[in-house]
């Protein structure tokens, strides 16, 4: 009787140590992600296509807290830029100036987004998340045509910030017990802001690495 009873009082201590040491690996800072980002700005319509579209690209750092089982949140941020874009035109007016045009933009955005995620699921080695949550992005903007449309040089340069609302899909596969790859998917829509009524279509693809 004495020896059952040590038996079970073994498993039980044995068994809330394990239980004990499982939820602490499910809460806290568990993973760092470097991502290479491709988006597609604009106010509705087509996306990617040239002419049409911004199509910045760039490179994003997120850290993922888990919050329990199912729930994690990430925050982070993020780099994209256009790159330099020169528009060569010809403009014709009545009552301005007509002539040859040179246009000269570089837009940089520094992204500021904070998801909450939720695990849909959890295979050994895919997991697929659904996350959402706000976005900031600041904007740097710098402009020089020369002539302008009224022909004479014109030269901008601005900063503003605008705040939205982000929403999409990532999933990540696990390569080994530190090291994995993920790719999402997000869509945003700004509310606030030089970018307001602008969504933004991001892409993607970078390497995790596990803490534990």
């Amino acid at each position: 009787m004495k020896t059952r009873l040590m038996i079970i009082f073994l498993i039980t201590i044995s068994s809330v140590t394990l239980r004990s040491q499982t939820s602490e690996k499910l809460t806290g800072f568990s993973e760092v992600k470097l991502s290479y980002i491709l988006s597609s700005m604009s106010a509705g319509g087509y996306h990617f296509k040239k002419g049409e579209t911004i199509i910045p690209y760039g490179t994003g750092l997120e850290l993922t807290c888990n919050l329990s089982k199912r729930f994690s949140s990430d925050f982070g941020i993020g780099f994209r830029t256009t790159g330099k874009r020169i528009v060569d035109s010809f403009v014709i007016s009545e009552f301005g100036y007509s002539g040859p045009v040179h246009n000269e933009s570089r837009d940089i955005y520094l992204d500021i987004p904070v998801h909450i995620k939720f695990k849909l699921l959890n295979t050994n080695p895919l997991k697929i998340f659904v996350a959402s949550g706000p976005k900031g992005t600041i904007t740097h903007v710098n402009y020089y045509s020369n002539p302008g449309y009224n022909g004479q040089e014109q030269r901008y340069k601005g900063t503003t910030f605008s705040a939205g609302i982000d929403f999409g899909i990532s999933e990540s596969l696990k390569i080994n017990n530190k090291t994995g790859i993920f790719f999402s998917q997000f869509y945003a829509y700004y509310l606030t802001g030089d970018l307001s009524e602008l969504e933004s279509i991001d892409l993607k693809i970078g390497l995790t690495h596990n803490f534990k």
